[in-house]
């Protein structure tokens, strides 16, 4: 049976290691290095819960959570390291549970599971795709489905990953260690520069076939990475 996926955004000693091993026993868990890898893997890949256990000002936290509801609309349970006025905006900033210092580690588990299980519920009722467009560019998540102006694009997985990766957020730029760790999931090693050289321009090919500018779409920032161009750049 498929586990559920927990991204879980902490501090070091953030989360007790007793939690962590509860909550592996229902659910696969990928712990973040930090925010920004936290919010690059949002972008690509679907969790079922984002736990945040971060010793910051809880003033900071809100800013996690806003940015996160921004991003997704998956299920957030907030830790607090002790009893704070913030636990209400921390709320209104998006979260769905928050569990100050008086939280066991049982009781974490069983917010996560009532949580993870509503969202997979809800998951489930909903029947229709949401597609990603930036002009006429058009992504179908269920589906892999890559469309231009209505035609379809013959992509391969790793090609319609990066495109999805890209078009996610359009305008922001994607180093080449970035697309390597979230397309290819794994660490870059090797020349990865190439190999994603490679991958970019058999999908440039591709998108030439169907229309000689959608190629365009695809943005090169010399020695960074990638970004996709917003629709008034066209």
């Amino acid at each position: 049976m498929k586990k559920n996926k927990i991204i879980v955004i902490a501090d070091e000693n953030g989360l007790s290691w007793e939690s962590l091993v509860l909550l592996e026993q229902q659910s696969e868990i990928y712990q973040a290095k930090n925010i920004q890898d936290a919010f690059s893997h949002l972008t690509v890949f679907s969790y079922h819960l984002v736990l945040i256990a971060v010793k910051q000002e809880p003033e900071i936290v809100c800013q996690i959570v806003e940015a996160i509801r921004k991003m997704v609309i998956t299920p957030v349970l907030v830790l607090l390291p002790g009893h704070s006025e913030m636990r209400k905006k921390i709320i209104q900033a998006g979260a769905d549970v928050v569990l100050e210092q008086s939280y066991t580690v049982e009781e974490i588990r069983l917010q996560a599971y009532a949580l993870i299980r509503r969202y997979t519920e809800w998951k489930s009722e909903r029947k229709e795709e949401v597609p990603v467009i930036v002009g006429k560019l058009e992504i179908l998540p269920l589906q892999r489905m890559v469309k231009w102006d209505h035609e379809i694009v013959p992509v391969v997985k790793r090609e319609f990953d990066f495109l999805y990766l890209l078009a996610s957020t359009p305008g922001r730029v994607y180093t080449y260690g970035q697309i390597y760790q979230l397309v290819w999931q794994e660490y870059p090693h090797g020349d990865i520069t190439n190999i994603i050289y490679c991958m970019v321009h058999r999908l440039k090919w591709k998108l030439k076939v169907v229309d000689k500018n959608a190629a365009d779409i695809i943005c090169s920032v010399k020695e960074v990475g990638y970004s996709l161009k917003v629709y008034k750049e066209l």
